[in-house]
């Protein structure tokens, strides 16, 4: 509006009026003395990087919006909660709630199975921690017809493992393990044992380089591109494998192929990257894994990811590349400390590179601090 305006309420839907500039509104808002409706705030969030109304007026220069949101809700804790489309849980409530119902539970749970679609279960294991979030995701894919699959038993832990046996029925026909991590692979056996059926445990074997506390032996190992599936009744549920190098050496994802489902155990997790820890692991072959998993959403129209730890990811394919964009902008701030420190440690590096994890983390983000800096060698790019 023009200067020297007196706003008027019409007190129907306007009381009290007042100009306020957003970035104002907001935090008069937080302090509790400025109630504003949930799409309110969010418009408001995003006029406050303007800091100007000009400036609003040239972003709406054209018939394009300057964006489209589509909040999701779910309940936390018993109250209805909403978040929008770069909020951790927008991705599972997406899933699980496509035409928007307030139904699903978010608070974290390891003593009950949590449906995300008819035919694949969560069950979270108790070991959550630093490294592990709220605990280790296990998947059970499958249906009474069928038998399931469960994919990363997780740690060896007793309650979790009856847990998981419980949910099938016992009537497990596969399991699959990601990779040979503590928290992924050792309930494997234990629950083979437990089980009726005494299902194939597939995965890689670990490889040299992995830690003691890593090795790992399936049963037989999955081949990359192969399709492991249980049927019954008429209807099928297949995964295919894909080798996926990076985290791990023996570090496999999977595919869902009727519903178009990206199984990322440690590769892509929601709300933090994972480690890249060598020799074990190694940066170069992480970052082409990322290039494979945006191929294969493109390939079977993949649209969400499910990790072993956090929520299910929306967006598959644009989470993927902010992934590897993080990954390289990393690397450059990695090259910029080693140009600035030529003759420093992991140290001397992991405090520049680093500057924004707090210190500490630093001890666990030295380990990826070795494969970028691996990597940097290998390709020359410091001179």
């Amino acid at each position: 509006m023009p200067g020297g305006q007196s706003p008027v309420a019409d007190e129907a839907e306007q009381f009290e009026p007042s100009w306020v500039r957003p970035a104002d509104a907001l935090a008069r808002h937080k302090q509790g003395s400025f109630f504003i409706i949930f799409p309110t705030i969010r418009t408001l969030e995003r006029l406050e990087k303007f800091a100007t109304v000009d400036a609003v007026l040239a972003a709406c220069a054209t018939e394009q919006p300057l964006w489209t949101s589509c909040p999701r809700a779910g309940l936390l804790h018993g109250a209805e909660a909403r978040y929008m489309e770069h909020e951790s849980p927008f991705g599972e409530l997406a899933l699980v709630c496509p035409d928007g119902q307030m139904l699903h539970p978010l608070e974290w749970h390891v003593d009950q199975p949590v449906p995300l679609l008819k035919n694949v279960v969560r069950l979270t294991a108790p070991n959550a921690g630093v490294m592990t979030g709220p605990g280790t995701n296990s998947y059970i894919v499958g249906d009474p017809d069928t038998g399931y699959i469960v994919i990363d038993p997780g740690p060896n832990e007793a309650e979790h493992i009856e847990r998981l046996w419980r949910a099938t029925g016992g009537d497990v026909r596969l399991i699959v393990c990601t990779h040979s991590h503590a928290d992924h692979s050792p309930g494997a056996r234990p629950l083979q044992a437990l089980c009726r059926t005494h299902p194939a445990i597939l995965g890689l074997p670990s490889a040299a380089t992995a830690r003691p506390a890593s090795e790992f032996t399936p049963d037989r190992a999955a081949a990359d591109g192969e399709v492991l599936a249980v049927s019954g009744a008429g209807r099928s549920h297949s995964l295919q494998v894909l080798h996926t190098p990076g985290h791990a050496a023996n570090h496999l994802c999977l595919v869902l192929l009727e519903d178009g489902l990206l199984f990322s155990g440690d590769h892509i997790l929601n709300g933090s990257t994972t480690v890249v820890d060598p020799p074990d692991g190694d940066m170069t072959a992480y970052l082409e894994s990322l290039d494979r998993l945006s191929a294969a959403c493109d390939e079977h129209g993949i649209e969400f990811i499910l990790p072993a730890h956090g929520y299910v990811l929306g967006f598959a394919k644009q989470a993927i590349a902010m992934l590897k964009s993080h990954r390289l902008a990393r690397e450059s701030r990695v090259v910029a400390a080693m140009r600035e420190r030529p003759s420093g440690t992991l140290e001397d590096w992991v405090e520049l590179a680093y500057a924004d994890v707090p210190p500490r983390m630093w001890p666990v983000a030295k380990r990826s601090l070795l494969a970028h800096v691996q990597r940097i060698e290998a390709l020359q790019l410091v001179g």
